[in-house]
Formats: structure tokens, C-alpha cells, sequence
């Protein structure tokens, strides 16, 4: 130690010993300005601690250095380095540069030295200093252990702190959690007597028992609602269970009080020393938060159904009402476009047809998503040809999509099954909706399907150089009613459920389909659907044979309707009689032989699911019955094959799909 130091160490020791006193940050302050004030004569003192690349005021005898953070400069590299530096002009020094203009200006003269500890390093400041001072202080070992043990305060200091504001949060956290339990808290302690009147009941409320009020001196039977006490059944199995001294447990009812209450008991049988019951034991809960919810959910859930009911029966109702026009449109445009016509006329009709065909398949897309979406679609699984498949599906794309600025090719892999088990309709469906919506989006350039085996599924890969998606949009496209550009102004019609039903399809089969697309660049669509080759004993040969002329009893109501059905049985030759309802069509069975009824099912004064319950039980008739329906729902069809049809037809009708249902007699 120099003998020329500033103080002696017991002067040092009395200063230590007011630090070790001191009991927040303005008494630790005070301390030091009692001490160095006569030393260096400065104005403000402030204490940095470092934390990572900066420094933060930790305590400060002016507020406008509190709450700030120091850059880590040239100047604390320096005190650093040589555990002090002077400062002349500290307004100029990029360290003081944050600080605002008034409190920046007052700086002169400053003196800053370093200290550490084991793992914390500071720096004290101190402002507009007496040069003539500093050299001393910075000099003296015994100073230096001094602004250590100043350092060493203010951590304490902090940590005491942030020690205490910790105990504050836990103390209110615990406060809260203690209201709440208090407040949440259901289960409760309960004794009865041998008689079952209540002779105890503890639970955490010190005061204001309520179940204490409600149930002492009671028995069960004097606390049940009037919709308790009609549930006979379920009190008369407790009370045996009663009778018995049986241990319950989870047993619910509901309690006469001023607010709605419910409670859950759990109870043991007592027994004295000579093995006399006393009564019961036991636990009771208060579950009347969890019985409202349930009475809330089951309401929210007979509301969903039924929502979902009135849907469906409205859709049933639009299904009917609008196929059955369409089946007059489709049909009539047909039988035109099978006469002598115009050049001209026959393109009005195409257009029509094409616009009818449009339409068709916006009624079908919805349909179909609502059978989707109620789970009552069914998936057939019987061979079908894939490349047939295929084939006609390319035709047909090739017919409706004719453009000489896109071109069209398909690849089939050598390895792929001519037959297979699956359904046809829907998997055309799909790859319908796939390839349609490339050419939808692609106005030039190339589309491409491929078709191959990949890791035992088939691969149906659809890649178009169309206008492609960007990435914020791919969450929407497999959406159903969403379309990338679903604006007035959009340029592709449609509802914005093709994919989505495709995807929904995919998945009924177990596949996945997934696309890869770039904005301006195109997409591929890849689907992969699980497949077994159609065994040789599930194939069928095609039999040709000439079809007999029939007898077709035909019960329809509608008057277009009954000239297009008409028209297309005499064009197959066939002998027709005309019913307008299911009552008149009971009256022709009765006075003529048949061969084959045509049953409309929603009919005036008497509908075909009745009049075709009357031919079968009380006419005693197997005479064929195919239903004629706008109904397309899987319910639907049930009934009809309920009360006896054979087949059901879904209108509109097209000539070929008749056809081919006579042609199965």
C-alpha cells in the first residue's frame, strides 16, 4: 500500500462500513458524495454496469441518465484498458451522443473509472469534474477498493430488487390462484346419519356455506327439482343401492336452490365397532358450470342438425326443381339436333347444349359437395378400363377445349393394368376437373397427362404452362366456393368446387393430390391413388343381342317432360302409355300388361314411392320399375329401392343413358 495515498484504511473502513448501511440507491449515493465530493468536486455520478455489447445506468444521482443505454465506444475501451479515462469534451464523444440536448450540453470535464468483479465489469462516471483532483483519486489502491465495494452495493442492490419485484409477481399470482380456487373450487365433504339426513358438510368457504345451508338436516329426497323427482327409475335403483350400503360414486342429480345447481356424489357406508351402519361418507362436487355447457352444446348441436336437415331438404327440393326443367332443355336440344337443321341452327343448338351441359355441371358440383360434405357419398368398386377411360375423357376435353394455340398429349406407362378395380364415374370425375382446369387457365403454350405406376399407386400427373398460382394463394384452391380471382371480373366461370370435391374424392379413395406451380409459369397437379388389378373372374363380357320391342308404362307429371321421354322410347322403338300420376299408372297396370313402368317419384295426388308400394302389395306385380327422379341424393335413392324400384334414373336423362338402362333388361 503507498504510504501517499488520499486516506488511510481505517477512514476506508468507517466508508465501507456506511456502504454496508446503506439501505437503497440515494443512501448509497450519499455515501459517496460524502466521500469523493471534497476529492474531485463533480456534479453527477453515474454507475454502469456492462451487458453484452453496452452499458446500462444502474444508478444515478441525475434522472436524466436513468433508463439509458451506452454504446460500448472508443472511450470505455480505454477505462478499460487502463481502468480510467478523463474526458474533456464529452459532448463531442459518440458515448454521450444518445443523451438529450440540455442534459448533453451541461457536460464538461469527466472522469470515468472501471471496476470488476468476478463476472461483472463497471463504470463509474462522474461529470464536470475538478481537474485538478482526478490524478489522486485514480492513484489511490485504497479508492479503487472503495468503487468496488460502491459496485458491489448497487448489484446487491439490483438483485434485491429484482428479488423483491419477483415476490411481489408470485405473491399476486398466488393471490389470484387462492381467489380462484376459492371461487372455482366444487368438491366438498359431506356425512349423513343412518337415516341419510346430512349431518356435516365442509367445503373451503368459512362463511356463506351454501351447500352447508342447503343440505344440513336434509335428506336427498327433500332436495330434488320436479324434474329430479320425475326420473323414478333412476331413484329407485339408488335407493336400493341405498339399501344395501353399497358404495356409490359419480352419482349426479340436480338441487332445489335459488340458482341453478347440479352435484356429482361419491359416498362410502360407515360402520361403527360392532359393525352397526352409521350412514355415509363422502365426496360431493359441484358440476353445475359443466351441466350448463352440456345443455349448451347439446342445444348448439341440435341447431347444427338442424341447420344440416333444412339444408339437405332444401337441396333435395332445388335438386328436383331444377332437374326436371333441365331434363326438358337437355332432352328437347337433343331430339333437335338429331333432325334435319341449318348450318346456323345447329351452331345456336350446339351453343345452347354447351351452355345446358354448364349449367348441368354446376347443379351436379353441388350436389355432389353436399353429399361430401354429410358423408353419405358411396365409392363402387368394379373393373373398369383406365386407357378406355382415358381415352374418352381426352375426346371429350379435345371436343369442348378445340384451340389451336394449346397443344394436348398424353403419356400412358406400358405398366399400367388395362383393367382395375375402382369406379369409373369418379374417377373420370376427377381427372375431368383436373385436365378442365388447365385448360381453363392455360390460353397458349402446352398441357401434358401422364399416367404411370409410382410406388404401387397410379400416377396422374396434369402439367399445364398456364398462368399458374402464387404461393399466398395455394391455401385457397383446394377450398370449396373459393377461386383464385373470385371477382365480378373474373375470366373462368364455374363455383369454385371442382378441386375441392376432387380432393375430397382422392381422399374417400386413399390418394393424395398435391401441385407445384409458379405465378406466369404454369402448374402440375400430381395425384396418387391406391389401385388392385381387376381379377380375371370380376370381368364380364359384353353380349350383343337385339332388343325386343316393350310395353313402357310412363307416370310423369310434367307435360315437356312426358313429350321428351316419349320421343326417346319411340325412337328406340318402344310402345308408350302416359300416366299423369301414380294413381292413374295403377289404373292403366290394372287394365293392361306391361313390360316396364317409368316412375316419376314427385307426383301429384299420388307420388311413385306410394303408387310403386301399391303394385308390389297389393297388385302383387315384379313388374320392372326404374324411377325417373330429380332427387340425386344417396337417401333418395334408398327409398326408392326400399318400397321395390329396381333402378333409378336421375334426371335430366340423356338419350344414350336410357338406352343403356333398357338395353340391361
Amino acid at each position: 500500500m503507498q504510504n501517499s495515498d488520499l486516506i488511510t484504511v481505517s477512514e476506508l473502513q468507517r466508508q465501507l462500513e456506511s456502504l454496508s448501511q446503506c439501505n437503497d440507491e440515494i443512501d448509497i449515493l450519499a455515501t459517496i458524495s460524502a466521500f469523493l465530493q471534497p476529492l474531485l468536486h463533480y456534479q453527477d455520478c453515474i454507475i454502469l454496469q456492462k451487458i453484452d455489447k453496452h452499458y446500462q445506468t444502474i444508478g444515478t444521482s441525475n434522472i436524466d441518465f436513468y433508463d439509458q443505454k451506452w454504446p460500448h465506444c472508443r472511450l470505455f475501451l480505454q477505462v478499460l484498458k487502463n481502468s480510467y479515462a478523463f474526458c474533456n469534451n464529452p459532448s463531442e464523444d459518440l458515448e454521450f451522443n444518445f443523451l438529450e440536448g440540455n442534459a448533453k450540453t451541461a457536460l464538461k470535464a469527466s472522469l470515468l473509472i472501471s471496476v470488476s468483479t468476478s463476472n461483472q465489469q463497471g463504470v463509474f462516471i462522474f461529470t464536470n469534474v475538478d481537474i485538478n483532483g482526478v490524478s489522486d483519486v485514480v492513484g489511490s489502491d485504497l479508492i479503487k477498493l472503495f468503487f468496488q465495494q460502491a459496485f458491489y452495493a448497487f448489484l446487491n442492490l439490483m438483485k434485491l430488487h429484482a428479488q423483491t419485484h419477483q415476490s411481489i409477481l408470485l405473491l399476486d399470482k398466488f393471490s389470484q390462484l387462492s381467489s380462484l380456487f376459492k371461487e372455482l373450487a366444487s368438491e366438498w365433504f359431506w356425512r349423513t346419519d343412518l337415516n341419510m339426513t346430512f349431518i356435516s358438510v365442509n367445503n373451503i368457504e368459512s362463511e356463506n356455506n351454501t351447500y352447508a345451508q342447503l343440505f344440513i338436516n336434509k335428506k336427498i329426497d327433500n332436495l330434488l327439482t320436479i324434474n329430479e323427482r320425475k326420473n323414478t327409475l333412476k331413484w329407485q335403483q339408488f335407493s336400493a343401492l341405498l339399501a344395501e350400503y353399497d358404495d356409490f360414486s359419480g352419482f349426479e342429480f340436480e338441487v332445489y336452490a335459488a340458482k341453478p345447481l347440479w352435484v356429482s356424489l361419491n359416498g362410502k357406508s360407515q360402520f361403527d365397532d360392532q359393525g352397526n351402519f352409521i350412514g355415509y361418507l363422502g365426496i360431493a362436487k359441484d358440476i353445475t358450470f359443466s351441466k350448463e355447457r352440456e345443455a349448451a352444446l347439446e342445444s348448439e348441436k341440435l341447431k347444427a342438425e338442424e341447420a344440416s336437415q333444412t339444408k339437405s331438404k332444401f337441396l333435395t327440393i332445388m335438386s328436383h326443381e331444377i332437374r326436371t326443367p333441365m331434363n326438358a332443355i337437355m332432352g328437347m336440344i337433343e331430339l333437335l339436333l338429331d333432325t334435319e337443321l341449318t348450318k346456323e341452327q345447329r351452331q345456336w343448338l350446339d351453343y345452347a347444349n354447351s351452355s345446358a351441359d354448364i349449367l348441368y355441371g354446376l347443379i351436379t358440383d353441388v350436389l355432389d359437395f353436399s353429399k361430401i360434405e354429410s358423408g353419405t357419398i358411396l365409392l363402387v368398386n368394379k373393373p373398369l378400363n383406365v386407357k378406355l377411360l382415358i381415352e374418352n375423357i381426352v375426346g371429350q376435353l379435345h371436343i369442348i377445349e378445340d384451340s389451336d394455340d394449346i397443344i394436348f398429349s398424353v403419356s400412358i406407362s406400358d405398366d399400367i393394368p388395362t383393367f382395375i378395380m375402382g369406379d369409373e364415374f369418379r374417377l373420370g370425375q376427377i381427372l375431368f376437373n383436373i385436365i378442365g382446369n388447365a385448360f381453363k387457365f392455360t390460353r397458349s403454350g402446352r398441357i401434358l397427362l401422364c399416367v404411370s405406376i409410382v410406388d404401387g399407386k397410379l400416377n396422374f400427373t396434369v402439367q399445364d404452362s398456364g398462368v399458374g398460382i402464387a404461393k399466398k394463394d395455394l391455401v385457397f384452391i383446394f377450398q370449396p366456393f373459393r377461386q383464385v380471382n373470385d371477382g365480378i371480373n373474373r375470366k373462368n366461370e364455374g363455383v369454385g368446387l371442382g378441386l375441392s370435391i376432387s380432393k375430397n374424392l382422392i381422399e374417400l379413395m386413399g390418394g393424395s393430390i398435391t401441385v407445384d406451380t409458379q405465378l406466369g409459369l404454369g402448374s402440375t397437379f400430381t395425384i396418387l391413388i391406391p389401385f388392385a388389378e381387376a381379377p380375371i373372374s370380376e370381368m364380364k363380357p359384353e353380349l350383343s343381342a337385339e332388343h325386343p320391342v316393350l310395353s313402357i308404362l310412363v307416370a310423369e307429371d310434367n307435360k315437356t317432360n312426358q313429350v321428351l321421354i316419349k320421343a326417346f322410347l319411340q325412337k328406340l322403338n318402344h310402345k308408350v302409355t302416359i300416366a299423369n300420376d301414380g294413381a292413374e299408372a295403377i289404373e292403366f297396370m290394372k287394365l293392361k300388361k306391361f313390360d316396364l313402368i317409368l316412375m316419376d317419384i314427385m307426383m301429384p295426388t299420388m307420388d311413385g314411392l306410394t303408387a310403386t308400394q301399391y303394385i308390389r302389395n297389393e297388385l302383387l306385380s315384379d313388374i320392372p320399375i326404374y324411377a325417373l327422379t330429380a332427387n340425386a341424393a344417396t337417401d333418395d335413392k334408398a327409398s326408392c329401392f326400399k318400397v321395390g324400384i329396381n333402378k333409378v334414373l336421375t334426371k335430366p336423362i340423356k338419350f344414350e343413358t336410357l338406352k343403356a338402362s333398357l338395353n340391361s333388361l
